[in-house]
């Protein structure tokens, strides 16, 4: 089996500077603070939330009842992980400033922190003497706890629960919330396992087992580890246990939805985990899954198991993936298509799915060093993720679209689970929190190491200082594909540094301690060896020119269409700059120039402009004889991540192309005559 490498801490690595940095400031300084207030009901003319209100009620401090969805606890776990990550951020920014503790950062952090300690209270004053924690089951009935797992999130939010806790004592050291994460972890294993009288069942929505694999890496009790595995090994597992678990019927009105199903593909459990080969169901729940099945694979050295992922891999990523990392093509069910059904106008492409699918990525690279990994959390990161959230950190998507026609949107029933504008809360706001807790989270994603490597995965200005090796990159990456890097190896022996090539580069060139080199390449990777105690200088400088991009004709919604990407950014069409996109087309060999933001612009942003043509108005009437005439005209073109920050309109990533005999004055190939 390959190495396994630890996942990082979250304390060895500081984001110093860049985009990511940037959007990580937002987060801490806006985001989180304005989840907390959303959680909290203190935020007018957007849907009422339960979270804190519900623990309340079931810690004994308001008699009120349960509010809101069975998932519910679940946002509170997630906001209460990305609100200690943003304690983290604080710190690394007073250390990196060197600013004296009275600033504005301690201000920040003091208030977050008395926010986390009020929640840490609640849960540990709500949970029950046997370390069950679930405010609906609190508030509407224990008996039947543990009933109708199915649909009832339990499990999930146990899950997030734990995640929340590993993070929170990462951070603080503090260890409450900790113990709150074990007493429900160990409730849970006395109730589900295989021993007689035990449930041998599993939620319907994967995530408590990554939960407890984290629960087990931070205090490396093997009875988590257990438990995990067998709910992974569980799943699919024949008779199925949804189609026999007791049914409770009461939570019915509180169920985020109800998918009645024959096979069970929604939750993948149609058939045990070894056996799948297609990635099908609700995207969420496969990544979240496919995310623990692949830290088993790689904890207990199950190659068997790690080429069943590698191949559930590749039907995602090369057979139903977005080009901005997006996944879940359809609507219903929030699900996976058929390979190659990818409609830019229909499809879900929940944010919650491509972090999903970026936890995956990295899952996978911990074990096997490929680039096809980072390339895809890449992907992800720039365009699938980064959209989910606006500028300002306070308004978000749910969905995903590479088209958007508002109307549509607002009078068309198949585009109504479509969003024109971001919203500033949803009635199942899971992914607020969760893109928060991912970009605050970012420090474990750039490195990996052992004593004797260091990989490098993404590319953000930062520093690296852990397993003997001590690292600083400096860039503006993504604006420009130039890198420096200073490493130094402090531990006994020589050692290497492995650097991904990104898919979308060609003509990458290095310098080493001032020559020019051309090193080794494994899986993706540039091979440099360095010696103990020997710094390394690395100037890396990867061409970062926009390209035209097409899909596969398999793809048949993308035929004759076409985006642009410009080194790992999509890019896209808006009406603020282009009026209605769907009457764009690509002129052939049009020249594409990047530039920079103005900086006297409101919402100004790098842009790519081009040459095109755009359809003009023909004869009147629904339909005519008369073929289309086009017009000159030029293009703009924005980031994806950054699109309708600037107010509701259309917006296209892929345009129409237009073949050369039917742009105007060209030569008929058929004829030889004029158009």
């Amino acid at each position: 089996m390959r190495d396994m490498y630890r996942e990082t801490k979250i304390k060895d690595v500081k984001i110093t500077g860049g985009l990511l940095y940037e959007k990580r400031k937002v987060a801490a300084e806006k985001t989180v603070p304005y989840i907390k207030r959303a959680l909290n009901n203190e935020i007018e003319g957007i849907q009422a939330s339960g979270a804190f209100e519900n623990f309340r009620a079931a810690a004994g401090e308001s008699g009120k009842n349960f509010f809101g969805l069975v998932s519910q606890d679940s946002d509170l776990f997630k906001w209460m992980e990305a609100a200690s990550l943003a304690l983290q951020f604080e710190r690394d920014e007073r250390e990196i400033q060197k600013a004296d503790a009275g600033g504005k950062s301690e201000a920040l952090e003091g208030s977050i922190k008395k926010d986390l300690d009020e929640a840490v209270g609640l849960l540990a004053k709500a949970q029950q003497k046997n370390g069950y924690l679930n405010t609906y089951y609190i508030l509407n009935g224990l008996k039947d706890r543990w009933h109708y797992l199915k649909e009832s999130c339990q499990l999930y939010c146990a899950g997030h629960l734990m995640e929340a806790a590993v993070s929170n004592y990462e951070v603080t050291g503090e260890t409450k919330l900790l113990d709150v994460a074990q007493k429900y972890a160990d409730c849970i294993g006395r109730a589900f396992g295989t021993e007689p009288g035990k449930i041998r069942g599993y939620d319907g929505h994967a995530e408590i087992e990554i939960g407890l694999y984290r629960l087990y890496g931070a205090t490396r009790i093997n009875r988590y580890r257990k438990l995990a595995d067998f709910f992974v090994e569980e799943r699919g597992q024949r008779p199925c246990f949804f189609a026999t678990e007791k049914r409770n019927g009461d939570v019915s009105d509180n169920l985020v939805y109800e998918l009645e199903e024959a096979d069970y593909r929604h939750s993948q459990s149609h058939m045990p985990v070894r056996e799948q080969k297609e990635a099908v169901g609700h995207a969420v729940k496969a990544m979240y899954f496919y995310t623990a099945a692949a830290e088993k694979a790689g904890l207990n050295g199950d190659e068997e198991l790690f080429q069943t992922l590698k191949a559930l891999w590749d039907s995602v990523t090369k057979e139903k993936m977005y080009l901005t990392g997006a996944i879940g093509a359809s609507e219903h069910g929030e699900s996976f298509s058929y390979p190659f059904d990818l409609p830019p106008d229909l499809m879900y492409g929940e944010t919650c799915a491509s972090i999903g699918l970026f936890l995956f990525a990295y899952r996978m690279l911990l074990t096997d060093v490929d680039s096809c990994y980072g390339d895809v959390m890449e992907r992800s990161l720039y365009n699938g993720i980064l959209a989910g959230m606006s500028e300002n950190g306070t308004e978000f998507f749910y969905t995903n679209a590479l088209e958007i026609d508002p109307e549509k949107c607002e009078k068309r029933r198949d585009h109504m689970h479509q969003q024109a504008e971001r919203q500033p809360w949803f009635e199942c706001p899971c992914c607020p929190p969760n893109i928060a807790r991912l970009l605050l989270g970012l420090n474990r994603y750039i490195y990996t190491a052992s004593e004797e490597c260091l990989n490098i995965h993404l590319f953000a200005e930062s520093r690296f200082d852990a397993e003997g090796w001590t690292a600083e990159m400096k860039t503006k990456y993504p604006e420009n594909g130039y890198i420096k890097l200073r490493i130094l190896k402090s531990t006994r022996g020589k050692g290497r540094v492995k650097l991904r090539i990104p898919q979308w580069c060609s003509g990458i060139t290095y310098i080493v301690n001032g020559m020019a080199v051309s090193p080794l390449t494994e899986k993706g990777y540039a091979v440099f060896l360095t010696g103990e105690e020997e710094t390394m200088d690395i100037e890396i400088s990867m061409p970062m020119e926009p390209e035209k991009i097409y899909a596969d004709a398999r793809v048949k919604d993308l035929v004759g269409k076409a985006a642009v990407m410009r080194g790992p950014v999509v890019y896209c069409a808006e009406e603020a700059d282009n009026g209605e996109p769907a009457v764009l087309f690509w002129k052939d060999g049009g020249r594409m120039t990047w530039e920079e933001p103005l900086a006297d612009e409101p919402y100004a942003y790098e842009r790519i402009i081009t040459e095109g043509w755009r359809l003009s108005s023909g004869e009147p009437g629904l339909y005519t004889t008369q073929p289309p005439r086009f017009e000159e005209t030029r293009i703009t073109l924005v980031p994806y991540y950054r699109w309708n920050n600037r107010g509701k309109g259309a917006m296209r990533v892929f345009l129409n192309t237009l073949f050369p005999a039917a742009v105007p004055g060209t030569v008929d190939r058929i004829t030889g005559g004029k158009v």
